[in-house]
């Protein structure tokens, strides 16, 4: 009899050990992105940038962070649970609603590298993302114009602006215009990412590069700001796809109005985080595939 009971509990054992195994591997699956493909996920953190990149060689680039700890949950979504590393974290410039989230994810997971402007910043949070980067020894690289940085399989980001070294300086108009602008490319494919940058950066990045600036998919300025998405830079771009990263109700009217309209009116098709959850978009370096929470 007792025998018996023991087989059965045994066999229940085993059961749910192999299911408990199965579970996990296709949990692991699941968070992986085709290999064939890099996915680049407009994260939704309320009023707030945060992307997070995966390429097929495997690396982990998370830039901006949003407003607060909401990141942590966010990537949790993407990651297994068992990795707490990324390779690449990019902070283009150091207001809250970009740098908040990445002060979390900094504290918690091991980070390959930081990519900054190295551009000063008078705020609380400032100091504290400075003393979490030598206090985790975190290996800090200064954005240049020109830069490639290689991510593997024929991905790269190429930094686009800010133009002049920023790094141990105030900057002198607003922080937004020294945002980090970078191109990722995949084969035919390419993500353009701006930072909060306004009208004159753009129309100057416009003017620089000309039909160079052209990619397919535009992460709109200043979370859809009346200040930014400007009519020349729009232009150069020639975006198929934009995703404005933009709280739901938010008090500040993001997006506006004349930027919905300005998209419209290149047939640009239009994802908002306060509409879509957080968007994700696929490309094998052919085609774009995109995918949304809601």
């Amino acid at each position: 009899m007792k025998k018996s009971r023991f087989i059965k509990n045994l066999k229940f054992y085993f059961l749910g050990f192999f299911a408990a195994i199965a579970f996990l591997v296709w949990f692991v699956v699941l968070t992986l992105p085709p290999g064939d493909s890099v996915s680049v996920n407009y994260l939704d953190v309320g009023q707030g940038d945060a992307i997070f990149i995966q390429t097929p060689a495997g690396n982990q680039v998370l830039v901006d962070g949003g407003p607060d700890s909401i990141i942590l949950s966010r990537l949790g979504r993407l990651m297994p649970f068992y990795d707490r590393s990324i390779d690449l974290m990019i902070l283009t410039h150091p207001q809250l609603d970009h740098m908040a989230g990445l002060i979390e994810v900094a504290k918690r997971y091991k980070i390959g590298r930081i990519l900054t402007t190295g551009v000063l910043y008078n705020s609380p949070a400032f100091a504290e993302w400075q003393k979490v980067i030598e206090e985790k020894n975190i290996s800090v690289t200064i954005a240049k114009k020109g830069q490639k940085i290689r991510l593997g399989s024929g991905v790269y980001f190429e930094i686009l602006h800010p133009e002049k070294d920023l790094a141990g300086k105030y900057y002198s108009g607003d922080v937004n215009n020294a945002s980090i602008v970078g191109r990722l490319s995949f084969g035919k494919n390419s993500f353009l990412l701006t930072g909060d940058i306004e009208a004159p950066v753009e129309i100057g990045l416009a003017a620089e590069n000309g039909a160079n600036l052209a990619s397919d998919v535009l992460k709109v300025a200043h979370h859809g700001s009346k200040t930014s998405s400007s009519e020349e830079f729009l232009k150069a771009v020639g975006p198929k796809i934009a995703v404005i990263q933009v709280g739901r109700k938010n008090s500040y009217g993001h997006p506006t109005r004349e930027v919905l309209t300005r998209l419209g009116q290149f047939g640009t098709q239009i994802f908002r985080n306060d509409i879509n959850g957080t968007v994700e978009i696929l490309s094998n370096g052919r085609e774009l595939k995109v995918k949304t929470e809601r």
